[in-house]
């Protein structure tokens, strides 16, 4: 039986899908880019989710709290209201971003990695970008890498390289663009290498980020 804070959070969470369904039955979680923001419906359901996080402890959530707040999550993937929440309650973090990564909820994985590196608990979590670098999911896996970066930068090269080398997915210009950007954070000596290839690439945004980089390297050793 849901108690009472369990109940609200659920009706709130189904009156969002219901209207979602309704309204808008060609978005999926696939092609949500999180334009929700104008509705009552979605901003009840993300105050209630926030309401929830701060006034209930992680280790009672049942399954259907795990799932209606994921998918609260998933839904805020623009302003990220909730995970701003949750960087401040690190229990609930932990405990919903582990229970993403066995979920369809995309929009929910990534921002989980894309914080990843901001968490603060005592636990280990963190190893956890090793298992977002494969879900499958390209922008997600992107994130992933750079988070990497920051958390373990002694393993970032080898996954960086092989990003770029695996032909993992059709379009691959932007997984390209943050192998360039993490060999330069991580002051790789592969990264020129990298660059002088992405110069030549008929991708036009890599190349122009390969520029920049470049740019930056000359202004930082005139400096």
């Amino acid at each position: 039986m849901l108690d009472c804070g369990e109940r609200k959070l659920h009706t709130k969470v189904n009156h969002f899908r219901n209207w979602a369904n309704t309204n808008y039955p060609e978005i999926t979680e696939k092609n949500d880019n999180g334009e929700w923001c104008f509705g009552a419906e979605f901003d009840e359901m993300i105050s209630e989710a926030v309401s929830f996080i701060e006034e209930n402890f992680a280790e009672k959530a049942t399954q259907q709290i795990i799932d209606d707040l994921l998918y609260a999550i998933a839904r805020d993937n623009e302003c990220s209201i909730i995970m701003a929440e949750l960087e401040r309650h690190s229990e609930w973090f932990s405990l919903l971003c582990r229970c993403s990564l066995n979920t369809a909820y995309i929009n929910a994985q990534w921002q989980f990695v894309e914080h990843l590196s901001n968490y603060q608990g005592d636990d280990d979590l963190r190893e956890l970008v090793f298992e977002f670098l494969n879900t499958g999911d390209e922008y997600t896996e992107r994130l992933a890498l750079k988070t990497l970066a920051d958390i373990y930068p002694e393993e970032a090269e080898k996954y960086a390289i092989d990003f770029w080398n695996r032909k993992k997915y059709d379009y691959d210009e932007y997984q390209k663009i943050m192998v360039l950007h993490v060999l330069y954070q991580i002051h790789s000596p592969q990264l020129q290498f990298y660059l002088e290839i992405a110069e030549q690439s008929h991708y036009k945004y890599l190349k122009s980020n390969a520029q920049e980089i470049i740019k930056k390297i000359k202004s930082e050793t005139t400096l």
